[in-house]
């Protein structure tokens, strides 16, 4: 007979055993506890401040533009001064003087935030999986609610009639080359990011270990990459696979055949303060509530600094269980 020592995720009996302690011990604290306000209040902060590492955790955007984190009562901007000319002279000859002067744009403020109402019993009967849910779903739709304002902002920065914008069936790895490259050519910072989900970015390990013949690569490093899919880099720049958001109604944000070649300075962002949040109990009814909400904005104030690349032969919906390379 075989004895089963381990559950579906991996762990052991005993592991298991103390997940579900700590489950009981948190259900009955919540039970004991509900009337205190100070004990509200106290898991108010410890769910946001939960929220808001995870989010800073998990969130991507570090990765594909230069992020700020001003106080909340502060201003952000980007500011760039021209004007200063230098000249060849003789020896003892005049300087023409030139005058600079300085440009500055404000980045715009919004703020994003969900609103979480559930019946007191339900919350009660399973406090720790109810507090579970709403912090694993509030990093979520955050992270994603951020990128899917990064990535309409670059859809509108480069529409379909830019000369940035590039497309064909299938990806292609000349097509790409000469992205990237015009991308770091036009950059300061130099910093590139390949972005997309799965479905382009495959496509990327697919033609570079074609018959295991790419000559870039040495065999032990093709074979790396066939087994694990793991392509860290290419030409310089970093490939990141986005997650197949979804969102409420299980609709991917994410365009299944578009690509992003993006410089880190070809836009700015920034989150104001901390995540602001409360947590109640209405007092004529029996639903509890948690709101949550943060401060974001950003611009791209350098489009030729991006590059689109969509792929034709695949549909921009298709969900995560259709992406097949």
């Amino acid at each position: 007979m075989t004895t089963i020592t381990k559950d579906r995720y991996g762990r052991s009996l005993e592991e298991v055993r103390e997940l579900r302690e700590k489950v009981e011990a948190a259900n009955l604290e919540a039970k004991a506890n509900w009337g205190d306000p100070a004990w509200h209040k106290e898991m108010a902060a410890i769910i946001t401040e939960t929220i808001l590492w995870g989010f800073e955790h998990e969130n991507l955007l570090n990765l594909m533009s230069n992020v700020s984190y001003p106080a909340f009562d502060d201003r952000q901007t980007i500011s760039e001064v021209r004007g200063l000319k230098a000249f060849w002279i003789a020896r003892g000859g005049y300087i023409e003087a030139s005058h600079m002067h300085r440009e500055v744009l404000e980045i715009p403020r919004d703020s994003i935030g969900f609103h979480v109402q559930e019946e007191t019993d339900k919350v009660l009967v399973n406090f720790a999986e109810t507090q579970a849910d709403l912090i694993n779903l509030g990093i979520q739709r955050l992270d994603a609610e951020v990128n899917l304002r990064f990535l309409r902002l670059m859809q509108a920065a480069i529409p379909s009639s830019s000369a940035s914008y590039i497309h064909g069936s299938g990806l292609s790895l000349p097509a790409l080359d000469a992205a990237i490259l015009a991308v770091r050519d036009a950059s300061r910072q130099r910093v590139v990011t390949i972005v997309g989900r799965e479905t382009m970015t495959g496509q990327i390990i697919t033609k570079l270990t074609a018959n295991s013949t790419f000559p870039g690569f040495i065999p032990e490093t093709n074979k790396e990459v066939i087994d694990q899919g793991i392509l860290g880099h290419y030409r310089g720049a970093q490939i990141v696979t986005m997650i197949d958001y979804l969102d409420a109604y299980d609709n991917p944000f994410f365009p299944a055949n578009e690509l992003y070649v993006i410089a880190k300075d070809a836009s700015q962002f920034a989150f104001w303060g901390g995540l602001q949040a409360k947590e109640f109990e209405e007092l004529d009814n029996w639903y509890w509530h948690y709101l949550a909400r943060k401060d974001f904005g950003g611009v791209i104030h350098r489009p030729e600094r991006i590059r689109r690349v969509v792929d034709d032969s695949i549909l921009p919906s298709l969900g995560a269980l259709n992406d097949i390379i």
